[in-house]
């Protein structure tokens, strides 16, 4: 009886285990995440800082400095918006350039000329006695600037910004006047935009 008392203890011992089979069992891996589509970067809009400026100085009749910040209301520019926006435009491509001071407006525009009278791309614009591709408004109060006569220097043109030079003279009610100065404006968010 011994004997088979420890036979059947021997044979206990080696049973496999009943939960033995989810040693045995294939591992199930979790399935695999859906694939994400990375979302867009989203554009930030500029401050009115990094909009850039204009920047002028009018010295002779009249003595004056403005610097202004960039923005809508210092630039118009036909390129800085998607084609099908640039249709509903009115009037030839090109670009606005509105600087405001206190003593002294400076600004530019399109003269509604030739079609590629202002191109997206640096160009030097030549004025003589107050006729070139563009128009020129520089006004110091209700005095306008007579037949300016010098260049605005386009030295950047591309869809992040517009930047160049003034180098022009003229008179205000028959006294020589100068105005020299530097603009450097940054697309305002628009459709066209390059950040």
């Amino acid at each position: 009886m011994r004997l088979a008392l420890c036979l059947l203890l021997v044979a206990a011992c080696n049973t496999p285990d009943k939960e033995d089979y989810k040693k045995n069992q294939p591992i199930e891996e979790a399935p695999a995440p859906p694939p994400t589509t990375p979302k867009p970067a989203v554009k930030k809009a500029h401050t009115a800082d990094e909009l850039g400026t204009c920047h002028m100085n009018a010295t002779g009749a009249v003595t004056s400095e403005l610097t202004t910040k960039g923005g809508k209301d210092a630039t118009n520019i036909s390129y800085w918006y998607k084609a099908e926006e640039q249709r509903l435009m009115a009037g030839v491509d090109g670009f606005v350039i509105d600087c405001k001071g206190a003593d002294f407006d400076f600004k530019v525009v399109p003269g509604g000329g030739k079609k590629d009278g202002m191109p997206f791309k640096p160009k030097k614009y030549d004025f003589a006695a107050g006729k070139g591709d563009g128009v020129l408004m520089v006004m110091f109060g209700k005095k306008p600037l007579d037949k300016p006569t010098g260049s605005i220097d386009v030295t950047a043109f591309d869809s992040h910004h517009i930047a160049g030079t003034v180098d022009l003279s003229g008179t205000i009610g028959g006294a020589a006047e100068k105005i020299t100065g530097n603009f450097d404006l940054i697309c305002p968010d628009l459709s066209g935009c390059d950040k």
